[in-house]
């Protein structure tokens, strides 16, 4: 995903996130004109061969199966036409979940870093102060130990940032 798709207003860490509806008007914009590059007629259509380079314009680097299930869920029938009614919806849809998932996982890996990983999400963090600080700082009651145990697939008392991120997102 490049910078531009990630929310965070560009390059550096320093910049503030920018709000998510300006990130979704700007990508709205992109969307309309990406799609009237190839929309000759005006006619609010396109043909489906011409999607790959609406993805291009628009920075969508999705590969072939990502694309033809897209083009599978826009255009069922299989008619070869695109319209634009049901390209932008899904195409918002599914950029500004990418975007929000982005988010979610700057936020996760701030928190990792909190309690000792790396900034890069290597490294890892000691389960007993995940544990003590769930427990004690936030006075939170589930289970973490079980959750922390669940996760811990090599059993050894420290947390991996894939293992953090599954810890807290239930996933």
């Amino acid at each position: 995903m490049s910078d531009s798709d990630k929310g965070d207003g560009g390059s550096g860490d320093d910049e503030p996130k920018r709000p998510l509806e300006e990130i979704e008007k700007e990508l709205e914009e992109k969307c309309l004109s990406a799609f009237m590059e190839f929309d000759t007629a005006d006619a609010g259509e396109i043909a489906s061969d011409k999607v790959i380079k609406v993805f291009e314009i628009m920075g969508i680097d999705d590969d072939q199966d990502e694309i033809f299930r897209f083009l599978s869920d826009i255009d069922p029938e299989n008619t070869g036409i695109i319209k634009y009614s049901d390209f932008k919806p899904r195409i918002m849809e599914r950029q500004m979940e990418k975007i929000r998932a982005a988010d979610d996982t700057d936020e996760l890996l701030d928190a990792y870093v909190a309690m000792g990983g790396d900034e890069d999400g290597g490294g890892c963090i000691d389960a007993d102060k995940l544990i003590s600080t769930i427990k004690e700082e936030f006075g939170m009651t589930i289970d973490i130990e079980k959750l922390i145990e669940e996760v811990d697939e090599d059993g050894s008392g420290e947390i991996e940032f894939e293992e953090f991120v599954e810890l807290l997102s239930g996933s």
